[in-house]
């Protein structure tokens, strides 16, 4: 597959495509013969084969939705830490494994951010007492472990999720080549025809796949 494209895009870039050609087909048969009713209804086909395969790889959504849910829940720890940082400081503690797990939660290194979550916890219930004197909740190194836990399932689901769609897409990796080849074809076809006039964009692949990515407003 072209590494311009990614795997979501080329069935709307087909879509861009089968529209203009299927309008152009007259004019660009003129000039290319092999170009006409019967080619136009086999890139419909293979067209129609990448959707049917993209409505078993509506992955996505739910990978961005456990990836922003992991995220908040990683900001609302980040912030806690601000004020176990300062209950560390009043109480004469090395502040430096707070900092340390706060970079790796900015960073989203949730992995790294997972275990040090579990080692500062330790830490914390060794020191409750003097903590606790200083403001901190009793209940703290509960709800800090509550929120490894939880960032721990979402992380698996987000990796299992992603790691589906990638296996389900190299499965399927020919019919998304077969129906490249249509779209590739047809825009260089396009743009030959077309050259020098406003229904010359309408070929540029790189146009297109630039006003899908274009923020919507």
């Amino acid at each position: 597959m072209s590494f311009n494209v990614r795997t979501e895009e080329y069935a709307p870039l087909g879509d861009f495509l089968m529209a203009s050609f299927a309008r152009d087909l007259a004019a660009i048969e003129v000039r290319f013969k092999k170009m006409n009713a019967a080619y136009l209804a086999s890139f419909e086909d293979q067209l129609d084969v990448v959707k049917k395969l993209e409505g078993t790889l509506k992955l996505t959504e739910d990978q961005k939705k456990a990836t922003a849910t992991l995220y908040a829940e990683a900001d609302v720890v980040n912030k806690d830490l601000n004020f176990l940082s300062s209950y560390f400081k009043d109480a004469g503690l090395p502040t430096a494994a707070i900092s340390s797990l706060k970079k790796n939660l900015k960073r989203s290194n949730i992995e790294g951010a997972l275990l040090e979550m579990k080692d500062l916890r330790q830490y914390i219930v060794a020191n409750q007492a003097a903590l606790e004197e200083e403001g901190m909740d009793a209940g703290f190194p509960s709800e800090l472990d509550a929120h490894r836990v939880s960032m721990e399932a979402l992380n698996t689901l987000q990796n299992s999720v992603l790691n589906t769609r990638k296996q389900l897409v190299e499965a399927n990796a020919e019919d998304y080549k077969a129906l490249y080849r249509f779209v590739s074809a047809i825009a260089e076809k396009g743009k030959l025809v077309f050259k020098g006039t406003v229904v010359e964009d309408e070929y540029n692949i790189t146009k297109l796949v630039g006003r899908m990515r274009a923020p919507k407003k």
